[in-house]
């Protein structure tokens, strides 16, 4: 058999990998893709013409490859959960009010609900076989109010290179956000073992009701043979 004749669905079973890798699960079940997926399906196309191209059946073969894998710098993953209920969150900050904690008694809205607090970590895993390291950003929102509109809560992201260009950005959406409450999100990307000894800023916002709540910023740099070393300002 030719190799000519293998191109198509080679080439297809290369975009293939990429597909199944960019899909996520969401809470209710249903399944998310990434939208970098169109990208390297592009790319995957885009490659595949150059290297035949260049190198015939094979070429289709290794430019759709290397097509794809530029779509991908960054592997993403998105999810988010509720960790308590209106009930509770509005009660503990009504507790804190009265206290004094925030300085005056600040009764809590009775006809919206809006965010109270918006905090994010960032934590690291060691490298696997290909040198790809995993950060994990996980942040934490509290909602408080008693209003009947839900909000429309989003989280935006933004990785940025030492030279500060723009590397990454993505708006997710909150899931299973039915009003006040405790909500957690967690993401995950992976630095490239070229990332040694580079500096990344790494940027969290807080969106509700196409307002912006807070900015989180935090740099990750990865030094040879030590852990990130992290810093928030």
């Amino acid at each position: 058999m030719r190799i000519a004749a293998l191109e198509r669905p080679l080439a297809a079973a290369v975009a293939g990998v990429f597909l199944l890798s960019a899909c996520a699960t969401n809470p209710d079940g249903s399944v998310k893709m990434d939208d970098k997926t169109t990208g390297a399906l592009i790319g995957a196309a885009a490659g595949c013409a150059i290297g035949a191209a260049i190198h015939g059946g094979r070429g289709c073969v290794v430019g759709a490859a290397v097509g794809a894998a530029a779509g991908f710098l960054i592997g993403w993953h998105f999810e988010s959960t509720k960790l308590a209920d209106a009930r509770r969150v509005n009660a503990e900050y009504e507790q804190q009010a009265k206290a004094g904690r925030k300085g005056k008694a600040e009764p809590l809205p009775t006809n919206q609900v809006v965010p109270a607090k918006f905090e994010t970590r960032v934590n690291t895993a060691a490298p696997n076989a290909a040198g790809e390291r995993e950060v994990q950003v996980t942040s934490n929102t509290d909602l408080v109010g008693y209003g009947d509109k839900v909000p429309d809560v989003q989280q935006k992201y933004a990785i940025y290179d030492e030279k500060n260009n723009l590397v990454e950005e993505k708006t997710e959406k909150l899931a299973a956000v039915d009003g006040a409450g405790r909500y957690q999100t967690t993401s995950k990307f992976k630095l490239p073992a070229d990332a040694k000894g580079k500096k990344y800023t790494v940027k969290t916002t807080l969106v509700a009701d196409n307002r912006t709540y807070k900015e989180n910023t935090y740099k990750v740099t990865l030094h040879e043979g030590q852990p990130v070393m992290l810093a928030a300002y």
